[in-house]
């Protein structure tokens, strides 16, 4: 019977030894190093003349992909993937969300591939415990990012993890499961209180992440086409910025101005005052002249956009650019107004 006992003990030290690590990682399931040391091989580093950003290899839909947002890669030339420890990884084809700041690449390299999390509205709660697996500051270390998961969308979630710009295309992992519910993307800053009006002592932040487990729709990437309207959304925005520029500082200096649009107008409105302000005799007709130009100016390659722009990504971006603009408009008639008195 003693014998019987002495083998018996034998065979479980046996198996303990060999069953020791995955006993170890149910025992530690669920906590950050454990998630860390699991999905380090998994984490990736986006490259291109541009500056680098985060990626990690998923598995969506049983196909490994290596996933990033849209604007890590949008006008980031020949970006490359590679591991932490520098080693590369080959990828193929790109598709672009629909509705969501994400881009999947077929993956061709055999990498280790985090799990997603699907019906996350289901399987994930608010106030579970989340981390962005990230690298930050672009030196290849790990840098876990804890927080808490503060909103669930259709689309987005929102947590409290204090990732930054570096995390872009980080993934935000649910502690409890170990499955990846969205991916970093991008944070708001709210600096008036919206029920005083006033300024807040200190800026409110928020920041979200894209569901993978929402996207209905994808569409190929064919680059010269996807880097075209990278381009030219960027022309529009600095258009925008100018006009803001001008709203906002009220210098008619054309040299202080980037867009050649917005440049002309204003040069003909000092020419008009002869550089010293508006004609005397008329300051109705040159206010409402560059009122007109400025306008014009900032419909046209709206107009443009509108017709050649087909990736849901930039369509979305021209949609705020209208919005801006549209603002724009009413602030720069109230201001013409004035001039023309």
């Amino acid at each position: 019977m003693k014998k019987l006992f002495l083998i018996t003990l034998a065979i479980i030290a046996v198996v303990a030894a060999f069953r020791w690590n995955e006993w170890r990682d149910w025992l530690d399931k669920g906590s950050v190093p454990q998630l860390t040391r699991r999905f380090s091989n998994s984490l990736v580093l986006v490259e291109g003349k541009a500056g680098a950003g985060s990626g990690f290899v998923c598995d969506i839909g049983g196909k490994k992909f290596a996933v990033t947002n849209q604007h890590v890669v949008a006008g980031n030339s020949g970006a490359k993937f590679t591991l932490l420890d520098r080693s590369p990884i080959e990828v193929g084809q790109a598709a672009a969300a629909v509705g969501h700041d994400i881009m999947t690449f077929a993956l061709l390299s055999d990498t280790k591939a985090m799990e997603m999390m699907t019906e996350v509205e289901k399987n994930a709660a608010i106030g579970d415990d989340v981390s962005v697996l990230g690298n930050s500051n672009g030196d290849r270390v790990i840098a876990p990012v804890a927080g808490k998961l503060l909103g669930i969308g259709p689309d987005r979630v929102e947590v409290s993890a204090e990732f930054v710009t570096g995390n872009s295309g980080s993934p935000i992992v649910h502690i409890k499961s170990g499955k990846v519910i969205a991916i970093a993307a991008y944070a708001t800053v709210r600096r008036i209180d919206s029920v005083t009006g006033r300024p807040k002592d200190t800026p409110e932040v928020k920041r979200f992440g894209f569901r993978l487990d929402s996207v209905k729709q994808w569409q190929p990437v064919a680059w010269p086409a996807y880097s075209a309207e990278f381009q030219a959304l960027e022309k529009i925005e600095a258009r925008t910025d100018d006009l803001l520029k001008l709203l906002r500082t009220r210098r008619f200096a054309a040299a202080s101005y980037t867009d050649p649009a917005i440049r002309g107008p204003l040069e003909r409105y000092a020419i008009a005052g002869k550089n010293t302000g508006l004609i005397k005799t008329d300051p109705l007709s040159a206010a409402k002249d560059l009122a007109n130009s400025l306008r014009n100016a900032c419909d046209t390659d709206i107009a443009q956009a509108l017709v050649a722009i087909r990736y849901d990504h930039f369509r979305r971006r021209l949609g705020e650019q209208q919005k801006l603009r549209a603002e724009s408009y009413k602030a720069l008639d109230q201001w013409m107004k004035t001039l023309g008195k």
